[in-house]
Parts: C-alpha cells; structure tokens; sequence
C-alpha cells in the first residue's frame, strides 16, 4: 500500500510541479544519497483514460529521468491511455552503445509481446515513430 501512496503522489506532483522545481529536487536527492548506482529504473503508473489540454487530446507520455552524479544511465516507463511509453537517458561518454541497447530492448519487448499473445490472446501493437520512440499499446 505505501508504494501505491508513493506513485499516486509522485504522479500529483510530477503533473503540477515547474520543470525547474523537478530539477532541484532531482540534484537534492543525488547530494543526499549515499547509495552507489550507475542505472536507475522506474515504473510510474498514469492515467488510463486520454486527457485534454485546450481541447487537444495527449496521444503520448514519455517519461524523462535526469541523470544523478557518476549515473550512466536512466530509464523511465509510464502508462497512459492503455500504452506504455518507454524512455532511455544515458551519459554519452559511459553508454557508448546506447543505440545496441536499445535495439536490444526492442528485440526483448518483441519477445515479451509474442509471449503475452501465447498466454492472453492480446495483442500488444507496436507503433514506431519516425521521429523518436516507438509507442505500445494493447488491443
């Protein structure tokens, strides 16, 4: 239940807060923490029905994680309107093969995606973008 709390709050917040309130927060954390990391991974559930702004619908919610102190790498996964949107941050000069990894995802969700036809009879629909990641949805 405490992690339910959790997300429910980050996203109240995460849909409020000025960019630069996340940016200070996100340096605040890396100075208190002692933990030693160069990956960090996070799941953020969203809103399942389409949201509007001036009467235009959202069609897409990428998550964007900053990069903490001697991070090499983020990635962020969010929900929304039935899709799940993926996103990858990497230090260009630790992650050298950030194009590799991703296609190594791909080929992952691909597999993830055959298997969950097998078990549920779904299909999880791919939809590349040509100008940035792909989107996923279930039909």
């Amino acid at each position: 239940m405490a992690q339910l709390l959790g997300a429910e709050s980050i996203i109240n917040v995460a849909g409020f807060g000025p960019p630069t309130l996340h940016a200070l927060g996100a340096r605040l954390a890396s100075r208190l923490s002692s933990r030693v990391y160069n990956l960090a991974i996070t799941n953020v559930p969203g809103p399942q029905q389409p949201l509007y702004v001036a009467g235009s619908r959202l069609l897409a919610s990428y998550p964007v994680m900053p990069l903490t102190k001697n991070q090499a790498m983020s990635i962020g996964l969010t929900s929304y309107d039935g899709g799940v949107f993926v996103s990858v941050n990497a230090d260009r000069d630790s992650v050298r093969d950030l194009a590799d990894f991703v296609g190594c995802m791909r080929e992952s969700l691909d597999e993830l995606r055959q298997a969950a036809r097998l078990v549920t009879g779904r299909v999880l629909r791919i939809i590349p973008s040509d100008d940035g990641p792909d989107e996923v949805s279930v039909s």
